[in-house]
């Protein structure tokens, strides 16, 4: 089965193509000022270049992130699925990243970078072989107060992982006893957390106004 996984952070466009769970090829690009103008040659010359005629499922992140890069992608995808036959699967962001933890934690809190210095955090628990949400809504936070609301957080959650792709931010709990990860999600790590149980065939792009704060 011939899947293709797209991911697009604040920073850089990753397109991967897999055989089963094998790893066929990779290609990732810098988004430079904040445009993915560049994803649908990236995902040309990864089909062509390994000689991929169908596709039997594509895999995307619908957010939370950039309005802009989210319904670009999912246009992108539903054309590409229209001409290739392929079922689409979703995984919102938070999910990149809990399904590449290893289970060793009772939960997770999951933080990454959007514009002007703000920040998504969620809360997860461990449910048998899974992370699930611990509450369905996500925040959107300034920085400065940041550090605070993971620290009033962790009061309640022991043997809690901190895992974020912000290394400036995980620092600042590095003099503290606590369980962090650095994560940089491509989009291999999106087809992990596919392979790990995650996704969905929810197309519901989650837009700036579904944000919590």
């Amino acid at each position: 089965m011939i899947s293709l996984s797209i991911y697009c952070s604040t920073q850089t466009m990753s397109v991967a193509i897999y055989n089963g769970q094998i790893l066929l090829d990779i290609l990732n690009k810098k988004i430079i000022q904040n445009k993915i103008d560049y994803l649908p040659l990236i995902i040309e010359q990864v089909l062509n270049s390994n000689n991929i005629k169908l596709l039997d499922r594509i895999l995307f992140c619908r957010g939370p992130g950039s309005y802009t890069a989210n319904r670009s992608v999912k246009a992108l995808v539903q054309g590409l699925s229209l001409a290739k036959n392929s079922k689409l699967v979703t995984l919102d962001n938070f999910e990149v990243y809990v399904g590449n933890l290893t289970k060793t934690y009772n939960g997770s809190i999951v933080f990454f970078k959007d514009f002007n210095n703000k920040f998504f955090i969620k809360l997860f628990y461990k449910k048998k072989e899974k992370y699930v949400e611990y509450e369905e809504r996500f925040y959107h936070v300034e920085g400065r107060n940041l550090r605070k609301m993971i620290l009033e957080k962790l009061n309640k959650k022991p043997n809690t992982v901190i895992v974020s792709d912000h290394k400036y931010s995980l620092a600042k709990f590095n003099k503290i006893d606590l369980n962090i990860r650095y994560l940089s999600p491509d989009a291999t790590h999106l087809a992990n957390s596919f392979f790990n149980g995650y996704g969905a065939d929810n197309l519901e792009i989650i837009y700036h106004h579904t944000y919590y704060k």
